[in-house]
């Protein structure tokens, strides 16, 4: 597979360079037929002027997401905000135009791929890494989609805590519950490299990584080989021939689970982070400020993240002999 990136400067001029196309090195035939992934790429300049100033009310958060979302051309009808007792949610829908056929196993008819964020304002500082810099990646990842016509159906949702993500679930009809293909949260994103995490103990999640190794690539592919939002996102990877994300559980830091809702009913989820140790008091402390946002590194995982959003637009295909591993008794996060 190879990927066409189309690098298109919005909102504001970029402060050097000229914007042009490339196509990322084809790698080797996977289990997907050979195909081009196109998307847009926003300039550099463009993300580091969204990523600060921080807005600090709830209220100016979703408004400045709103309008980021209509300045990138999720308008109209696609665009909708949800209110619920504690809140509001703001959604954006890129609908799919692939044609489900009749017999065709349900891995790999057309679904809903949901890309969710925490929108709401955490902990003593501004709340910069914690979670302003997940919110705003889902307008950039819905901009480099909109390039061109999709399978499945995303739906991008800036959701007010837990109470907001139950509220979406809630409000999805049973088929709406069954097309979902999967759940992509972002949180706590520009401290360094991204990193991912799929609870082991829910059902079509992630089996279990040895904790010994488990920053060996190889550990993370053989781990990540029957779960598609995992294995997806090692070939992003692999397209950019960059290191593969670390595997990585969030600590104390994580406390506000928007996955809760869909992985209790069989969802299969999967956690975009960027804490290592090192940075674990950070989120949601008084030192989370704009300040606290490596602009590297984040634009960085938007380059990645982009390639993954546009390779998760596939058939998705059941691996053989795929045995989910039973739910624990446990606490789970």
């Amino acid at each position: 597979m190879y990927v066409i990136a189309l690098i298109l400067a919005l909102l504001v001029p970029a402060s050097s360079g000229q914007d042009s196309a490339h196509k990322a090195p084809q790698k080797a035939q996977s289990d997907t037929h050979e195909s081009g992934f196109i998307f847009w790429k926003m300039s550099r300049h463009s993300v580091d002027l969204l990523l600060d100033p921080v807005p600090q009310s709830n209220s100016l958060r979703l408004a400045q997401l709103k309008q980021t979302f209509t300045d990138l051309q999720c308008q109209g009808e696609h665009l909708r905000e949800q209110t619920f007792p504690e809140g509001q949610n703001l959604i954006c829908t890129l609908p799919g135009t692939a044609t489900n056929q009749p017999g065709v196993d349900l891995t790999g008819e057309a679904g809903t791929i949901l890309f969710l964020a925490n929108y709401e304002h955490e902990g003593s500082g501004q709340s910069a890494i914690e979670n302003w810099t997940g919110a705003i990646m889902l307008p950039f990842l819905y901009h480099g989609l909109a390039a061109a016509p999709r399978h499945h159906t995303f739906l991008f949702a800036e959701v007010g805590g837990e109470a907001g993500a139950k509220a979406l679930f809630d409000s999805l009809t049973p088929t709406q519950r069954s097309s979902l293909r999967g759940v992509v949260a972002f949180d706590a994103l520009g401290l360094g490299p991204a990193e991912f995490y799929s609870n082991p103990n829910d059902t079509n999640g992630l089996r279990a990584i040895d904790t010994t190794s488990m920053t060996r690539a190889d550990e993370i592919r053989e781990a990540c080989a029957r779960f598609p939002l995992c294995r997806t996102l090692i070939q992003a990877a692999g397209d950019l021939r960059i290191d593969p994300p670390v595997y990585a559980v969030p600590g104390t830091w994580f406390r506000t689970d928007i996955t809760r809702e869909f992985r209790y009913h069989g969802v299969p989820c999967i956690l975009i982070h960027s804490v290592t140790f090192s940075t674990r008091d950070l989120p949601g402390s008084s030192h989370d400020a704009a300040q606290a946002i490596h602009h590297d590194s984040y634009f960085d995982t938007l380059t990645l993240l982009d390639d993954y959003a546009a390779e998760l637009d596939q058939p998705w295909r059941a691996p053989a002999n795929n045995v989910p591993s039973m739910p624990s008794g446990g606490r789970r996060r």
